[in-house]
């Protein structure tokens, strides 16, 4: 028993390990992004997503973090947009993107207790998962720029409110990201519990 004990928790340790690599990869390589005929969506927090299923809180939370930092170094070496200012801020970037192993995990946790299919309790706590990224990054934006944000939305697009801006977010990447997130991460963590590679 403690050798088995001893086996899974490497095995958790190494595809906790894989899963952060993945992220840093995603972050700062073409790959996380998939262009679509409208917009383009990032599968940067899939990583996170996924660990928080697979193997449970602190994993995911680990993985979460990482891509939350990535986002953070992105913004500092790779500044692109107007929003990039405000994303060097860790409670923009990182913080928001640790939240989102807390209702992946609980989310699934809750739906696997009940008589769910579980594609369909794996694919709710996906779909949470990205709602969480998009509100916990948009909303502690608001919540600590306030006026600053609001003027580099104004002077620099042509909205002229930050709602407005945010509102399109929304309605264009937002909701193909839930989408393409929930379907990528919903496909992947039911192959990964059928090969024996979950932990919960």
């Amino acid at each position: 028993m403690a050798a088995e004990n001893r086996r899974a928790k490497t095995r958790t340790i190494a595809i906790t390990g894989l899963m952060m690599a993945i992220s840093i990869i995603l972050a700062f390589t073409p790959i996380g992004t998939i262009p679509l005929p409208i917009v383009s969506v990032t599968i940067a927090f899939l990583p996170a997503i996924i660990s928080a299923m697979l193997l449970g809180f602190f994993p995911g939370l680990a993985v979460a973090a990482t891509a939350g930092l990535c986002s953070m170094t992105r913004a500092f070496i790779m500044p692109t947009g107007i929003l990039f200012p405000f994303i060097q801020n860790p409670l923009v970037s990182v913080f928001p993107r640790m939240l989102i192993a807390v209702t992946v995990f609980l989310m699934f946790r809750i739906l696997t207790k009940t008589k769910l299919p579980k594609s369909i309790s794996i694919g709710a706590a996906a779909a949470i998962g990205s709602i969480t990224n998009t509100v916990g990054f948009l909303g502690m934006m608001w919540l600590i720029y306030g006026a600053r944000l609001h003027n580099a939305v104004v002077e620099n697009t042509a909205f002229t409110t930050v709602w407005a801006f945010f509102i399109s977010i929304v309605t264009t990447n937002a909701i193909m990201e839930i989408f393409v997130n929930t379907i990528i991460a919903t496909l992947v963590v039911i192959t990964m519990r059928k090969a024996g590679l979950s932990k919960i």
